[in-house]
């Protein structure tokens, strides 16, 4: 490189991270959260950082804007634009966090005002921090609302009355306001659903070429930020341990942390996904039903005399989980797919239907509470590792609880081998019995989670999104044991989730529900590599995808959208379908192939079973 090349490339840096390291000063002494990291982010560019939670990414970007509560930069400088960041006070620090560096945050609820609508949390940084008038900051709001996709009218609505995904481009205009250089996202799509995700990214790379800002993007997902970034770098445990080219990383990792974090995220695609999964194709018709759906359906009703609404959230839908079978109900936020699963469990009273297991309705059987059979035979893990474990009890309290429960009491020896084999079941050392949950990590509780309703011998397991609140570095771990669990003990699995990676991975069947219904569905890899209703394309489309390299057409995307809305509204059958070559029709499916169906309308479906 020439001298004057290099001054360039030197004058093109917007941000140069410098060999810094943070500690945090706790009562055992200072904890170090950043050790020895330095990267620099040129203009335009995309830069990532990938890790786990606690491996520093986050503390990077709070020492950027100087808010580090607690903590401090004890070597290292980070400089911006030339200027050390750590020498800004004041207003000079006040100005910086706005005109030069801003930040979305990774909850959108949090970030936003409740009690201010979101054109005046916008008009609230102008003048701020401007000159401008309110009437022209109102103006600016505007511009800057239809800039990020929403429809300037909704200025005047407030936080809650916004979906998920409008709350983040509200986040994301006020972050834009006054154009700063520097863009820091902080998993500013951790919370969305996979559709809401890709378009929120691509509006935000729209933006960035039109505007031409830098963007520091945080996440712990690596298929996303390979997709999303132009180079990045790979944290654990403070330290920064590769870093290069995004899609040279992604193809040839050198350390081992980052194939790992590569091999968390199964792609949906045909070449690599299906490696180690097994598919049932039509053996799955010739084993035992051990649970059987017709006609479910759940009504919410709200409201008062005068005014009550009605919400379906299940529309009348029809399945059979087999023995030893791993079915994933796949959708958006919304869709149904928990209110299923809490219907199995017997936490919530559908309106309608039937649910038969060993031949007994036992909705019919047991109308107003589930005997302690039927819980003994279904059990049910749930999302939150955290929240599902009493903090004031012991590892051994949840597990004894139930077994004493499901087998009765035992013997003081016996129960100690019975509770040590429970650990092991789910790869725990016994020594965890004696722990309380805030001294596991969220892999190892929902791991607990897990071994207490393997204590009541289940033949049924709903798994209702068990890796979604997991680090990276063990979701793969949580799935690679569901799978062990099915293969040595037969236990069949109801696995919700919104993540077609994932239910590609473990599911022998899945099924995606849409608005209460279920639409397709069939052997996981059938139904992810030849997807037929517009919704599940829409759905396998917006899967993150590392070699990505095209970006999908906004027009081709609203008319999808547009097409799916229309489905919901007529609840009819369309104009798709008569283009499906059908090896066999009944009323509501089309056999698409030997285990592959799609719903001719938006009708309830029948059973695939029944389909000759």
């Amino acid at each position: 490189m020439s001298p004057e090349t290099e001054v360039g490339a030197q004058h093109d840096v917007i941000l140069d991270v410098q060999n810094v390291s943070i500690a945090y000063d706790t009562d055992s002494g200072p904890f170090v959260a950043v050790n020895d990291v330095s990267f620099t982010i040129r203009r335009g560019e995309t830069f990532g950082l990938a890790g786990e939670s606690g491996s520093g990414k986050s503390t990077i970007a709070n020492a950027i804007l100087g808010l580090l509560a607690g903590g401090r930069v004890t070597s290292g400088r980070i400089l911006f634009e030339g200027t050390d960041v750590s020498t800004l006070t004041g207003e000079d620090l006040r100005t910086f966090r706005w005109k030069s560096v801003a930040m979305v945050f990774q909850s959108a609820m949090n970030a936003l005002n409740p009690v201010m609508t979101i054109g005046d949390q916008i008009v609230d940084v102008f003048t701020t921090h401007t000159d401008l008038s309110r009437k022209d900051a109102r103006a600016k709001a505007r511009e800057l609302l239809s800039l990020v996709g929403i429809d300037p009218d909704r200025a005047t609505a407030y936080p809650h009355q916004l979906s998920g995904g409008m709350r983040q481009r509200a986040v994301i205009a006020t972050a834009l306001a006054l154009n700063p250089p520097l863009l820091i996202m902080d998993e500013p799509t951790t919370a969305l659903d996979v559709v809401v995700q890709q378009e929120i990214i691509q509006e935000i790379q729209d933006l960035q070429e039109r505007l031409g800002f830098a963007i520091l993007f945080i996440t712990h997902d690596l298929s996303l930020m390979v997709e999303v970034t132009q180079n990045l770098g790979v944290m654990r445990k403070a330290q920064l341990l590769e870093m290069g080219p995004s899609r040279q990383v992604y193809r040839h990792p050198q350390h081992a942390y980052t194939k790992q974090l590569i091999a968390a995220f199964p792609p949906v695609s045909r070449a690599v996904a299906s490696v180690g999964v097994p598919d049932p194709g039509n053996d799955r018709v010739d084993r035992e039903a051990v649970i059987s759906v017709r006609g479910l359906r759940k009504t919410f009703r709200q409201g008062g005399l005068l005014s009550r609404t009605e919400t379906v959230a299940v529309a009348g839908v029809d399945f059979d989980l087999h023995q030893g079978e791993i079915l994933a109900l796949v959708g958006e936020s919304g869709s149904g797919k928990s209110t299923v699963a809490r219907i199995l469990a017997r936490l919530e009273t559908p309106t309608a239907g039937s649910l038969v297991l060993d031949g007994t309705d036992v909705l019919k059987a047991e109308p107003k509470r589930a005997s302690r059979r039927y819980r003994g035979t279904v059990q049910m893990v749930f999302q939150d590792p955290f929240g599902s474990l009493n903090p004031s009890h012991r590892i051994r309290h949840f597990l004894e609880r139930a077994v004493v429960i499901h087998s009765g009491r035992k013997p003081r020896a016996e129960m100690e081998r019975v509770l040590s084999e429970l650990l092991a079941s789910v790869e725990l050392d016994p020594a965890f019995l004696d722990r309380y949950p805030h001294e596991l990590s969220g892999g190892q509780r929902q791991r607990v989670s897990l071994a207490r309703a393997l204590a009541a011998e289940p033949r049924v397991i709903l798994a209702d999104e068990p890796t979604s609140m997991l680090d990276v570095s063990v979701r793969m771990g949580v799935l690679q044991l569901l799978k062990k669990l099915r293969d040595d003990r037969g236990i069949s699995m109801l696995y919700i989730t919104h993540d077609l990676a994932s239910a590609r991975f473990i599911a022998d069947t899945t099924i995606v529900m849409l608005r209460g219904y279920f639409v397709e569905g069939g052997a996981s890899s059938a139904v992810m590599d030849d997807p037929v209703h517009p919704y599940t394309k829409l759905l396998v489309s917006a899967a993150p995808d590392p070699e990505r390299t095209v970006r999908y057409e906004k027009d081709e995307r609203a008319k999808s959208r547009a097409a799916i809305s229309q489905l919901i509204a007529d609840r009819a059958p369309t104009a798709w379908v008569e283009v499906v070559q059908a090896t066999s029709v009944d009323r509501d499916r089309i056999q698409i192939g030997p285990d592959h169906w799609v719903v001719t309308s938006d009708m309830p479906a029948t059973p695939a079973e029944t389909t000759p």
